[in-house]
């Protein structure tokens, strides 16, 4: 354990037992379910599990009057990119919007402490494990049926966003899943569980048409197989991706939906236009370098003088850069922009470092952990990535693939 370099603030004043630590940690369990459980589909009621989760883990706490937290190196960087982000919200040119950016990071980087902390045990991890791949069917099927049944151009899912972001999401449990295939020796049932989920979730990342995603995916899967030493994944993907060919053109007006869908998908965001709004992110630097506009304020940054389009071809106003970093250097100025990049660099480092030998869980949430970052950087090159449920995906996984290695720990 001295080799892990944990580092622990509080004091602690013991007390480990009673019934008010087990009623607590009961309702840290039980919102932390209620959050994942809905993360895609219900947007009240995840805030609600998140809420309750966040109690029963303020409580158990006070109940064990031990108030230690293991940050990791990992959640010491990301605390300084909050710390970043509240400066840049105070001195944000919309304070309220600049806040609201901060309460982003402050959500994933207290789900990532709560389940680095209190998500202890394996059957814990396994529990976790099982939610994610649950809700993600619950909310692939809701959003397939809505676009077979419907007549939107795109896949969505009812709380993760635009299609982008649909994306993102999908693509980390895409590689939760296919971790969990070829590494967790499972019953055959759950195997086939799992793989269900698996296509359906790699359907709707290619009904997402989002250019970035599919890159990401990909990336994703070159990973899998170079890391895992199968080429399983790419084969699958391959079969996949001729079935879905294959089914939609045998569905009539869904076929003709596709072709005008990928004959439009320069009317989103050519790389044209996307330069011109990284021109402008690097320009604005120059008027806020240090704490930039403030988080979620990249539109109010003045188009005209950073010189590109106010508003997409559909008339709505540009909300981000569409590339990671360069929202986050015109949105959060040089300090942010270093914290997030400290951020990345300690993930790559601590990711190695930690590789687990042998035990499968293990393993299989390295490969998780490793696969979200791998999407959150690469799908960043063109969209901002690390953002509302995106974010959670990302953090939750790095906190059970360091809670996992802890409990492998002899």
């Amino acid at each position: 354990m001295a080799d892990v370099m944990f580092a622990k603030v509080g004091v602690s004043r013991g007390g480990q037992g009673g019934w008010a630590v087990r009623y607590a940690d009961a309702a840290f369990m039980g919102g932390l379910a209620l959050m994942i459980l809905t993360l895609p589909i219900s947007e009240a009621l995840k805030n609600i599990g998140y809420f309750v989760a966040l109690g029963g883990w303020v409580l158990k706490r006070a109940a064990r009057r031990d108030f230690r937290i293991t940050f990791t190196p990992i959640g010491i960087f990301l605390s300084m990119y909050l710390l970043a982000s509240l400066l840049s919200a105070a001195f944000a040119f919309d304070r309220w919007e600049g806040f609201r950016g901060a309460w982003d990071v402050f959500r994933y980087l207290s789900l990532f402490l709560m389940m680095v902390n209190d998500v202890d045990s394996k059957p814990k991890i396994l529990f976790c494990v099982s939610l994610f791949i649950a809700s993600t069917a619950m909310g692939v099927t809701r959003g397939l049926f809505d676009y077979f049944t419907g007549t939107d151009m795109r896949i969505g899912i009812k709380t993760l966003g635009n299609p982008v972001h649909v994306a993102t999401y999908l693509i980390i449990m895409l590689a939760l899943c296919m971790s969990l295939l070829f590494l967790m020796d499972w019953p055959i049932w759950a195997k086939i569980a799992v793989g269900v989920v698996t296509g359906a979730a790699y359907l709707a990342i290619f009904l997402t048409y989002s250019r970035g995603g599919w890159i990401a995916c990909l990336a994703v899967l070159l990973f899998l197989a170079v890391s895992l030493k199968r080429w399983e994944p790419i084969v699958v993907v391959v079969f996949l991706t001729m079935a879905i060919v294959v089914g939609l053109s045998g569905m009539g007006r869904l076929w003709t939906r596709h072709f005008e869908m990928l004959g439009r998908l320069d009317e989103d965001v050519n790389l044209i236009e996307r330069v011109k709004m990284w021109r402008g992110a690097v320009l604005s630097v120059k008027d806020r370098p240090v704490l930039g506009i403030g988080p979620r304020n990249f539109r109010n940054l003045d188009h005209e003088r950073y010189g590109f389009q106010r508003t997409d071809v559909y008339g709505r106003r540009w909300t981000d850069a569409h590339n990671l970093f360069l929202t986050v250097l015109a949105e959060r100025g040089l300090l942010g922009f270093l914290s997030l990049i400290g951020f990345l660099v300690c993930y790559v480092y601590e990711c190695i470092r930690r590789r687990p030998p042998k035990d499968a869980l293990s393993q299989a949430l390295w490969h998780a952990a490793m696969g979200s970052f791998i999407t959150i950087v690469v799908a960043g090159m063109v969209n901002t990535t690390l953002h509302a449920e995106g974010a959670i995906a990302f953090s939750s996984m790095t906190a059970l693939m360091l809670a996992s290695s802890e409990a492998a720990q002899p």
